[in-house]
């Protein structure tokens, strides 16, 4: 392969970037990292600037799927275009109706098979970096300047959702605002399947923390069935970590 192909080859691979930055209309940098660290470093940058300048920071990991489901001119129920619409939404939604009905969709219909799932409480490790990171060290992200205030909005710049039980963006704008008053968290990381959160004031209780499991698996069953294997076992990550991971598979 020559030089020109394969530059036209690298420039086709990596022409949804640029299309990402222009669907979202904010300031945004393409960074590359060597190590975690480098990315949690300027995430914690970002977030000291923008809240003296007034704009939410946001990592986007770039992929032609996930510049489909913002683009205007795909067929999806919502586009980067009904970010209005989305928050509109959003202000009517009971959070608290909201989670029990998600939980209750995600309940097993056996006891044996509910007390399997709450599992065992076991203090784990705490989670400080966003586990996302580990897959994108020397690659091409997106660190967007999302121009609100109010962390929660984030997730109306992205709509993604409505797929494999992802709740859909206005739901999650709604659950993310609940979060925000409640531990501080905040949207801060997105790919196609993945939110991440950041964490300034998580629970320091057992209690609380399992509390707050219970709603993290209704609003993302997979990361229990598809990752710790109990509530209980989630709610041990929960204590003192300053980042939340949700994936829809």
């Amino acid at each position: 392969m020559g030089i020109f192909d394969r530059f036209k080859k690298s420039t086709e691979k990596n022409g949804y970037i640029e299309k990402l930055i222009a669907k979202l209309g904010c300031d945004c940098s393409i960074i590359e990292e060597k190590e975690v660290k480098g990315v949690m470093a300027r995430y914690h940058q970002a977030l000291i600037e923008g809240k003296k300048e007034g704009y939410i920071p946001l990592i986007i990991i770039p992929s032609e799927m996930l510049a489909e489901m913002i683009d205007t001119d795909a067929d999806q129920e919502y586009s980067i275009d009904d970010r209005e619409t989305i928050l509109s939404k959003a202000k009517g939604i009971d959070v608290k109706e909201l989670l029990k009905r998600l939980l209750d969709e995600v309940m097993p219909i056996e006891e044996d098979e509910e007390e399997d799932l709450a599992g065992e409480f076991t203090l784990e490790e705490q989670v400080d970096h966003f586990l996302s990171s580990e897959d994108i060290i020397n690659k091409k992200i997106i660190l967007a300047k999302i121009p609100t205030n109010k962390p929660w909005e984030v997730a109306a710049w992205i709509p993604m959702g409505g797929f494999n039980e992802c709740p859909m963006p206005e739901e999650q704008v709604a659950v993310f605002k609940y979060w925000h008053e409640k531990y501080g968290a905040r949207p801060a990381l997105v790919t196609h399947d993945v939110w991440e959160l950041f964490v300034e004031n998580p629970p320091k209780t057992q209690e609380e923390a399992e509390i707050l499991a219970w709603e993290q698996f209704g609003f993302c069953s997979d990361i229990v069935l598809q990752g710790v294997g109990s509530v209980n076992g989630l709610a041990g990550t929960l204590i003192n970590s300053s980042v939340w991971y949700f994936w829809w598979d």
